[in-house]
C-alpha cells in the first residue's frame, strides 16, 4: 500500500501540513499521468459504481417527483479534469440507468451550486446550493483518502461545505487513483467531512469502517 507519510523520505512521526501535502500529491498525480490508461480507469470506475448502485434500495417516490427517476437514485458526480480519475464513462453509465445526475459548479465564494447533467453533456437548470440534498449517492473528487475516511481535497473547502447539506442517508464515496488511498493518516480538521467508501480503478470499492459510517 502506498504510504503518503513516507514519501520523499519524510519522517512518519511528523504529519505534513495540508498545503505541502497537496503540492506533493498534485506533483505525483501529474508524474503518473503518462503511465495511466484513462480509458481502462474510466471503465473500471463506472463498473464499480454500477455494482454499488445495484446494492442500494430504490428511494420511495415523493409527491411531485420526476417519474423517470422514481426507481433510481439521484447521483452527484463531478466533471473530471484531465489529471483526475475520469468520470465520463461514469456519467454515461448513470444516464443509461435512467438516473438523475447532478454536477457542481464552483461559485466565486468557493461554495458549490448544483445542476443536472444531461445525457448529451449539456447542463440543465440551476438547482441551487441545496441541490445536493437530492443525491442518494455522492461521488466526490479528492487528492487522497486515508483508511479512516479522511478526505484531502483541493483546499478550497468546497465539498466540505456542500456535504453539510447532504441528506442524512446519503452515501459519500471518493474517487481517487489506487496510490492515493493512503495507509497513513491524513491531516484532519473539525470541519472535514469523512467519506463512507472509496473507489479506485484497480482496487474497486473499499468501504470505510468507522463509527457512524453508513457504508
Amino acid at each position: 500500500m502506498h504510504n503518503l507519510a513516507m514519501s520523499h523520505g519524510a519522517d512518519p512521526a511528523v504529519q505534513p501540513d495540508k498545503k505541502s501535502l497537496r503540492r506533493q500529491l498534485r506533483a505525483e498525480r501529474r508524474s503518473r499521468l503518462p503511465q495511466r490508461d484513462r480509458h481502462a480507469d474510466a471503465a473500471a470506475i463506472a463498473a464499480t459504481a454500477e455494482a454499488l448502485l445495484n446494492t442500494i434500495a430504490p428511494t420511495p417516490p415523493t409527491p411531485g417527483g420526476h417519474p423517470a427517476y422514481d426507481d433510481q437514485p439521484c447521483v452527484a458526480i463531478y466533471r473530471s479534469l484531465p489529471h483526475e480519475p475520469p468520470t465520463e464513462a461514469l456519467a454515461e453509465m448513470l444516464h443509461g440507468r435512467g438516473a438523475l445526475v447532478i454536477v457542481p459548479e464552483t461559485l466565486p465564494d468557493l461554495d458549490l451550486e448544483w445542476r443536472e447533467l444531461r445525457a448529451d453533456g449539456s447542463e440543465g437548470p440551476r438547482l441551487g446550493l441545496d441541490g445536493i440534498a437530492a443525491a442518494r449517492v455522492i461521488l466526490a473528487p479528492a487528492l487522497a483518502i486515508d483508511h479512516s475516511g479522511t478526505r484531502l481535497g483541493q483546499g478550497g473547502g468546497c465539498y466540505d461545505r456542500a456535504l453539510a447539506r447532504r441528506r442524512t442517508d446519503a452515501l459519500v464515496v471518493a474517487i481517487v487513483n489506487d496510490q492515493e488511498y493512503a495507509g497513513s493518516p491524513l491531516p484532519h480538521d473539525a470541519h472535514d467531512v469523512r467519506v463512507d467508501a472509496v473507489i479506485t480503478p484497480c482496487g474497486g470499492l473499499s468501504p470505510i469502517a468507522y463509527p457512524g459510517s453508513v457504508a
